[in-house]
Parts: structure tokens; sequence; C-alpha cells
């Protein structure tokens, strides 16, 4: 089924300027289901998520598709001495990704944001969005028939970390960078930052930025609905702490 919703595209590399293919998944295909709690869209048939790093094999540059070629000359300098010099090359020959494959990819699209150097923001759903990969991973083993125990917790430690990391990182981030953020309005960030503020034990932060989408202006009244059914379940967790 996932195989039939990817196909392959060329692109050019930023950095070593060669070309390479990756899957990409095929515009319209796959059918929206909805979002978990904290914006990690789920679509049938594919986690649309595994596809969007673009990923050179030859040099070891990776970013997620819409920061690909946005890169200054200093920064593929900077790229070309910190990675590329240092890469052995890798080969894909499968029809699709795995969530390893995936993993392995966003994990190189963090250490080139690290090098880049990247805005925190970029780092940070990087992250966000390797918590996503992880859960995915994690909800692939749950609906499996043998379910590898030690595969499974590894999988649920990734998870947790990496929104940690993308917490810290974006509370950081929206102190200092102007929306919008990845892509985010200053609601959808901050109905984000409730929802990772929710998963990290900190509930008073959650509640904070739950407000602020609450009492903004320029927040839709579907985003707003879904902030106070959130509310519930921060002052519920509140409750079971005091």
């Amino acid at each position: 089924m996932e195989q039939e919703l990817v196909l392959d595209k060329k692109f050019d590399c930023p950095i070593c300027m060669k070309e390479f293919n990756s899957k990409q998944v095929k515009t319209g295909r796959a059918r929206f289901l909805g979002t978990d709690e904290d914006l990690r869209p789920k679509y049938s048939g594919v986690d649309t998520i595994k596809y969007d790093v673009l990923f050179c094999p030859h040099c070891g540059y990776a970013a997620v598709s819409r920061e690909f070629n946005n890169v200054t000359s200093m920064q593929r300098q900077v790229i070309r001495e910190g990675i590329a010099n240092k890469f052995k090359g890798v080969s894909h020959d499968d029809d699709t990704y795995s969530y390893e494959d995936a993993i392995y990819r966003y994990k190189m699209a963090l250490l080139t944001a690290m090098v880049k150097p990247a805005k925190l923001s970029e780092a940070s759903y990087i992250a966000l969005k390797l918590s996503w990969l992880y859960r995915g991973a994690k909800e692939e083993i749950e609906n499996s028939e043998n379910h590898n125990a030690k595969l499974l917790k590894a999988y649920i430690m990734g998870e947790k970390h990496y929104c940690e990391e993308a917490y810290k990182g974006l509370a950081k981030a929206v102190q200092t960078e102007y929306p919008p953020i990845c892509g985010m309005d200053e609601g959808t960030v901050n109905y984000l930052m409730s929802v990772l503020a929710y998963y990290n034990g900190d509930y008073d932060d959650a509640q904070r930025y739950a407000y602020m989408v609450i009492g903004s202006r320029t927040v839709t009244s579907k985003l707003k609905q879904r902030q106070r059914d959130f509310v519930e379940k921060i002052k519920a967790a509140k409750n079971d702490t005091e």
C-alpha cells in the first residue's frame, strides 16, 4: 500500500552539486485523517513525515524539504567541512523508507542544522518531527503480531527525548524569533507549546500558553475550542500532582 503512494523524484544537492533521487509522497494520493494533540499529521496508508527530509547520499547534507535550498555560501563551506568531507556515502534500494531509514535521515538533518548553524526553531522542529517518527515506529510495533519489547522501549525513550528537546528549543525560539515560526502563525505555535509543555510535565506553562491562545483575537474558533478541550487535561494533570 505505502509503495503505491510514493515515487522517486530527482533533486540537485546545493552542497556537492550532484543529482540524487529521494522518495516523495504523491500529491493528493494519501487521505488525511487528522492530527494528534501535538499536530502530528496522520494519513491513510503512509506516514508522510518519513518523506519530508531530503538527504544527499553523496555528501550527507540533509534538511526538511522547505529548507533544503536555503543555504548561504558561508553555510555551504561550513557544511562541506563539517559533514561532506567526512561522509562515506550511502545507498538505499527499498521501495519505501522504513522508520529506521527516516530516523537516520532526520538525525542527519538535525546534524546539518547544528553545523549550519540553522535557526533554533528549525533544529527544534526537526527534533519534534523525530519524536513523531519514534511514535510512529512505536505504534507500528504495537500493531504488529510480534512485539519486540526491547525495540519498543527504545522507541518510547526516543520519542520522550526528542519531545523534550523540541520543547526546550522552541521555548527559547519563541522568545527571540518572530512568527511565522516553522511555517506556523503565533496562535498555532502557542497551542503547540501548550501541548509540549503538558507532555513534559510543565503544567503552569502549559496553562499560560493555552490562555494566550484562548484570549487571542486572531486565532480561529476551531483552534480555540481545541485548546479549551486540552485545558481540561492540563487542569486534571495539575490536580493529580497537588
